[in-house]
This record gives C-alpha cells, structure tokens and sequence, in this order.
C-alpha cells in the first residue's frame, strides 16, 4: 500500500494509466482543478490510501484494521475501470478525508464495500 497526499503522486502509482486518469479526474472534480485540489488536501490533510496491483490484501487488512473501518461507510464508492474502484471517507466537518483505492474480486472483505449493483460495471 502506497499513501498518497498528492495528486502529483498518483502518477507514480503502477495501476494502468486508464486507472490513474480516471483516478485523477475522480479526485480533483468535487474542487475543479488539481490546484485547488492540492491546496485543499494541504490544508485539510486528505490521504489516499492505494492498494498496489500484487498488494497481499490480508497482510494489509490485518496491519490496517482501523483504516480499513473508515470505509464501511464511505460516502462514495466509484468505478474507475479494470475492476479498480476509490471510496471517500469523511473524517472532519471541513470536508477532509481518506480515499482508498482498492480492486474488486480479489478479496471477500474488499467486495463486501461495494453493493451488489456497482460490481456489474
């Protein structure tokens, strides 16, 4: 797991550049643009928590027990394509948060996030 707390990181991440891109434009549109976006994060600290492509998901579920709950009831889960998917939890009244990019059928406790419905994307 790699924890982001830029978007100039997300490029570094080694998901597909489809995923990144959709990734990116998930991220910045609740602001408008990447620099306020930024600015926001910086502000109100804001993290993404993302999974790694090969990422031993029980070895991350075990260390990261109390990260993971954040997400049980997350405002927002989406589709980003190539069964990848963000979730955003609301951790202050400001707005501030922790996303967690996490992929779909690799694990039972990670599908559990995600009503039945989103999976059929």
């Amino acid at each position: 797991m790699k924890i982001l707390t830029s978007l100039d990181q997300v490029n570094l991440l080694p998901h597909s550049k489809a995923v990144r891109s959709a990734l990116l434009k998930e991220l910045v549109a609740p602001f408008g643009s990447a620099e306020k976006t930024n600015a926001f994060w910086k502000e109100y600290p804001t993290e993404l928590f993302a999974l790694l492509p090969n990422e031993d998901i029980e070895l991350f579920l075990q260390r990261s027990a109390d990260v993971f709950e954040l997400f049980e009831c997350a405002e927002f889960i989406t589709h980003l394509g190539d069964n990848w998917y963000v979730a955003l939890a609301i951790t202050s009244q400001e707005g501030a948060g922790c996303y967690l990019l996490f992929p779909h059928g690799v694990h039972n406790t990670l599908d559990n996030l995600l009503p039945s419905s989103n999976t059929d994307e």
